[in-house]
Parts: structure tokens; C-alpha cells; sequence
């Protein structure tokens, strides 16, 4: 009997070793994740409240909070894909001439508004021809570009547009959100401020907006939707006056999420314990620009010098905690031209000395290195931002190493933005913001735009200028990026300026949101840049506050 039972516990024991050790193998091959399921309510904090809901009647550069609620109402023909690259929205295809310039796009079959009509080809050509109208008064570089487009019907659903001439940065152009004509083009533009469209628009997104008043929108899933149906119900955003109210209420739960720069008040905040901080990539750069056009800044030499006595990575450890993304071109990590290979100037202060010297500036009595009376003393312009003010302090500090003198000069964004234009400064330090999916930095660069345009620093190179041309007149994406690797090392080698940074978008929400662009900073995968702070809506419709889980895929 006992000898039995011995074998009875040997028997039960050698299976419960099988079960552990099937168990742990499974544990180990097989990965378990989140299954999204249906249903919830996502409340998240936004500063200010939208000036206009109607996209021909606001900037969204000016009135964020729109920009937001746009992204979550609105489709374009096209958006931005996890690449940058354009991905199909309402239109589910599109097909360029032998001659680059005729572009038609054939809409999507069923697709209806949010109030059941359903998105035809006039709903295009009347959004489109409002953009080249007088009344549109968003971004007017966008409006001036369309204005020179050829729109007209190509079929029952298809719509082409003519360029003048070829422009591979087009498809940027045409996510601009299509709007319903059954319910506009009867009421003249300037009575569009007035119309209940306005206050709660009719769009063909995920989400449709059900109420709003002073303090929030709320919005509830599009059931119609064409893409994949959102997980989440409704989402509201609710309103603050500051971001410290904002902040209050997200620490006392009262909503599940918030967005800020990396570079602003909030970027070193502790987050309450039950939210997690998430980050992307913003689609904008702060950027240290020289006046070309008179003065020591002329010479190439001296700018270089500058270049090697700074050393941007204990700035941005310094000054802003490590929470930017260094940038060393005006190419932006996560734009499908980044040339990792290209080197900027390793900081050196020594070698900084010796080229200065070797340029025949030497140092006078205070310090300050001067040739032919010409001392390197610079007022370097900047807003009234406490962040840039540090990070000009941090400049002056590190160049007054090697006998450069640096004034600081702060004035409000509107006076620094008239100034860039108007060419009245030596050295700013500012920001370009959405500059969108593409890297066609020709306006920024190209001598045309330096008496008129955003080349402040009054930048004339042959080089540059075929370079950028060309690289928006071909469609190839290999030979595109081939010519903007080119760009970016002639750029370094003149240092018409100092690249610094580019901020990221931290999202913080409650842990279990899942779904999102933005990652955690340890996380392996590399953040996803998106366009505009709207850019975090991109993929709300896979958005999930509600799971279970299940064993999938193999991690052998």
C-alpha cells in the first residue's frame, strides 16, 4: 500500500513538473497582448478654446484647440502615413501624369457625412476652390500655392488637379480637410463666421461633435466611419485657462490626459503615479539664424569658428534636462530624407581659437576679439520664452570662452517675427513650426525666398539652390532623398546657421489608454514624428481604454 502511494507522488509530481515546464515554455514563446474591445470615455485637457471650427475660416497655427477638433471631425483626400509618407483618406487612389503635373484622385464609394449625406466630388472642388478664394483665411503660403491649381471633376468620383508645373511636395497639400457643399455653398463666405457649421461642423472623420459650450466638446465615434471604427465612444476635450489648471486636474483625475512640449512649463513636472508620460516627435526645430548680409557673419570662417565652440549636447543637457532631439540639418528626424551620415562640427573650442586667430581676429584689452576694429561682439535676438532665454544665456556663455560677446536682446513673438522678416537682427534664435510631412525645405533656403521669403539669413549658394529645385521637380523618393543628402552637407559645410533642436510632443495619459503615436522615453522603438500638436489624433480611431488579453505570436 505505502509503496503505492510513493508511486502515486512520484507520478503526480513528474506531471506537475510537465505542466510547469509547458507552461514556462509558453511563457516564453508566446507573447500576450492587449485585445482592444469596444467602448469608454476618454477626457483629456487642451489650453484655450477654439476660435472657429470651420477650416477656411481659421490658421490652425493660431487656434490649436480647432486644429485638434479638425483632426478629430475632418478627413483630407490624403494624410500622412507612419512614414511621413501620403497614405489614402478619402481618396482611395490617385494616379500622376507622364508629365507630373496632372494629379486625379478617385474618392472612396459610401463614404457619407456625419449627418448621412453622402462625400461626393463637389464636396472636394467646393473646399478647394474656397481655399483659392478670397475669404479662406488660414495659412496663406497654403492658399497661395492652390491658387495657382487647376481644379475640375474628372469623373462621377474621381477629381483632378493641374499644376504649372511638377512639385513632388504636392500630396502634402491634400490632406486639407474636405468640407460638405450641401451645407455650405449656399451661404455667401462671409456669412460662414455666423452659420451653426461653425459651432458644431458636419465632417467625415472618426469622431462627430455632439455638444459644445465655453468649457468643452464632446464627441462621440462615428459608426459610419470608413476607416476601422474607433474603440473608445467619446472623447472629450475639455477647456483650461492655463496648463497649470490643466495639470491640477489631471493630478485630481478629473481628466485622462494631457499634451505639452518638451520644451514649456510642464516639461519637468512629476506626473500623478497613475499617468504615464509618452512622447513623439514634433514636426518644428529651434534654430540659431545668422544674418548674412553684412558684418564678421559674412565670412565663412568665423561662422564655423562659432560652430566649433559650441557644443549643443551640454546645452541641451543643461539648459533643457536632455528633452529635445538634437538636430544638426534642417532635415528633421523622421522625415524619410534624415542622412544620419552627415557630421556637424565636433565641438572644439581650442580649434575654434586657432581659426579665429588664423582670421586675424585677436583679443583686445576686454576680452572681446576684434580685427581692423571689427570686434565679435553679436546681439543675438530671441523671444520672451523663459526656455530660449536660457538657451541663449548658454550660447553667450560657451562663445565668451573664445572672446565672442554675446548681448541678449528679448522681445515678444510678434516683434521677433517682424524683425526676422523685415532683416533687422545680426543673430535670432527662433523656431519654424509645421513645417509638415515632407522635406522640401526650399522656402526656408533657397536664395528666391531671401528678400520676401523665411530665408532670413539672406542664404545665396548655386549649389543649394539647384539642389533644392530639383529636388522638388522628380518624383523618386531614392533620388529625392540622394539630392536632400547633398543639401545637408553643402548646408554644414556654410553654416548659414546653427540647427539646435527639435522639441518633442509629450502626451501624458492614464496608463491603460492604449493605442497611441507617442511612446515612453526607454522604450526601444524610435518616436514617430507627427505634424502639428493635432498630429497625436492621427490614429485615434485604434485608440482603447477597454481590453483583454490573449496569447499571440512568437517570440523565437
Amino acid at each position: 500500500m505505502a509503496r503505492r502511494i510513493r508511486w502515486q507522488i512520484l507520478i503526480a509530481a513528474i506531471s506537475s513538473l510537465t505542466v510547469l515546464l509547458l507552461m514556462s515554455y509558453l511563457a516564453l514563446t508566446r507573447a500576450s497582448v492587449a485585445r482592444p474591445l469596444t467602448g469608454g470615455d476618454y477626457v483629456e485637457g487642451v489650453v484655450g478654446a477654439p476660435l472657429h471650427l470651420n477650416p477656411l475660416l481659421v490658421d490652425p497655427a493660431a487656434d490649436p484647440v480647432a486644429a485638434d477638433l479638425h483632426r478629430l471631425i475632418f478627413e483630407g483626400l490624403t494624410r500622412p502615413g507612419p512614414d511621413g509618407l501620403p497614405m489614402p483618406a478619402l481618396a482611395e487612389s490617385w494616379t500622376v501624369d507622364d508629365s507630373g503635373t496632372v494629379y486625379t484622385f478617385t474618392l472612396r464609394s459610401g463614404v457619407t457625412w456625419h449627418d448621412g449625406a453622402p462625400v461626393t466630388v463637389d464636396d472636394v472642388l467646393f473646399t478647394m476652390r474656397a481655399v483659392q478664394g478670397p475669404a479662406f483665411a488660414g495659412d496663406q503660403n497654403v492658399a497661395a500655392f492652390w491658387r495657382t491649381v487647376l481644379v475640375d471633376r474628372a469623373g462621377e468620383r474621381s477629381v483632378s488637379f493641374r499644376l504649372d508645373s511638377p512639385f513632388a511636395p504636392f500630396l502634402r497639400l491634400t490632406g486639407f480637410p474636405i468640407l460638405p457643399a450641401h451645407l455650405l455653398r449656399d451661404t455667401p463666405p462671409e456669412q460662414w463666421e455666423a452659420m451653426a457649421f461653425n459651432r458644431l461642423p458636419v465632417g467625415a472623420g472618426p469622431y462627430r461633435l455632439i455638444e459644445r459650450d465655453d468649457q468643452r466638446a464632446l464627441l462621440r465615434a462615428n459608426p459610419s466611419y470608413f476607416g476601422s471604427p474607433p474603440f473608445i465612444e467619446t472623447i472629450e476635450l475639455r477647456f483650461f485657462r492655463t496648463e497649470q489648471d490643466a495639470l491640477a486636474a489631471l493630478t485630481r483625475g478629473d481628466i485622462q490626459g494631457l499634451a505639452f512640449l518638451s520644451t514649456g512649463a510642464l516639461a519637468d513636472v512629476n506626473l500623478p503615479r497613475n499617468v504615464v508620460r509618452r512622447q513623439a516627435l514634433l514636426d518644428a526645430c529651434t534654430v540659431l539664424t545668422f544674418n548674412l548680409r553684412d558684418g564678421p557673419l559674412t565670412e565663412i570662417g568665423v561662422r564655423r569658428a562659432l560652430a566649433m565652440a559650441l557644443d549643443k549636447d551640454a546645452l541641451i543637457a543643461g539648459v533643457l534636462n536632455g528633452q529635445v532631439a538634437r538636430l544638426d540639418t534642417p532635415i528633421l528626424h523622421g522625415w524619410w530624407a534624415e542622412a544620419p551620415d552627415v557630421q556637424w562640427y565636433e565641438p572644439d573650442p581650442a580649434r575654434a581659437v586657432s581659426a579665429l586667430d588664423a582670421l586675424g581676429y585677436v583679443a583686445g584689452a576686454d576680452g572681446i576679439r576684434a580685427r581692423n576694429g571689427q570686434r565679435l561682439a553679436f546681439t543675438l535676438l530671441t523671444d520672451s520664452s523663459p526656455k530660449r532665454r536660457a538657451v541663449a544665456e548658454e550660447i553667450a556663455r560657451q562663445w565668451s570662452a573664445i572672446g565672442v560677446r554675446i548681448v541678449i536682446e528679448q522681445v515678444e513673438s510678434g516683434d521677433l517675427q517682424r524683425r526676422l522678416e523685415t532683416h533687422d537682427f545680426t543673430m535670432a534664435l527662433h523656431g519654424w513650426q509645421r513645417l509638415g510631412s515632407d522635406p522640401d525645405v526650399f522656402e526656408l533656403w533657397h536664395s528666391s525666398q531671401a528678400e520676401r521669403g523665411r530665408n532670413y539669413t539672406g542664404l545665396t549658394d548655386a549649389d543649394i539652390d539647384e539642389l533644392l529645385y530639383n529636388a522638388r521637380k522628380i518624383y523618386d523618393i531614392a533620388d529625392r532623398a540622394a539630392l536632400y543628402n547633398e543639401f545637408q552637407q553643402r548646408w554644414v559645410d556654410l553654416a548659414p546657421g546653427i540647427m539646435l533642436y527639435q522639441p518633442f510632443l509629450i502626451h501624458a495619459t492614464v496608463a491603460d489608454l492604449g493605442g497611441i503615436i507617442a511612446v515612453a522615453p526607454d522604450e526601444a522603438v524610435s518616436p514617430r514624428l507627427i505634424m502639428g500638436r493635432e498630429g497625436r489624433f492621427a490614429d485615434v480611431n485604434r485608440w482603447y481604454l477597454r481590453s483583454d488579453r490573449e496569447i499571440r505570436g512568437d517570440l523565437r
